[in-house]
């Protein structure tokens, strides 16, 4: 029961931020996240986000574009053709949700 409350969580989290329950936008947004703690001024491309994660160029634009739309990644700069994306304070603040909620998960 506590694995489904925690699941429960979870989508309410996303649904606060306005994203869907998606296994490939988790994966993005965490690469991000990581990239976020880690530099400070992070920013990644398609590119570096399908090299990264294993997913192709069209599948990590449509991600993008979600979160976009949801304002959890934002446009930061652009070199040459290639446009970089950084996670926004409420892509952060969302996905820090998602770890607060895993940190307090105690099964029974």
């Amino acid at each position: 029961m506590a694995a489904l409350r925690l699941l429960r969580d979870l989508r309410a989290i996303d649904a606060q931020v306005g994203v869907h329950n998606s296994r490939i936008a988790f994966d993005v947004v965490m690469l991000f996240y990581e990239k976020a703690l880690a530099q400070p001024e992070p920013a990644l491309s398609v590119d570096q986000i399908g090299s990264a994660c294993g997913y192709s160029g069209p599948t990590v634009r449509l991600v993008l574009k979600r979160l976009l739309a949801a304002a959890m990644v934002a446009p930061v700069r652009r070199l040459g053709k290639t446009q970089f994306y950084a996670m926004t304070p409420a892509g952060m603040a969302g996905f820090e949700g998602y770890i607060t909620a895993i940190l307090a998960f105690r099964a029974p």
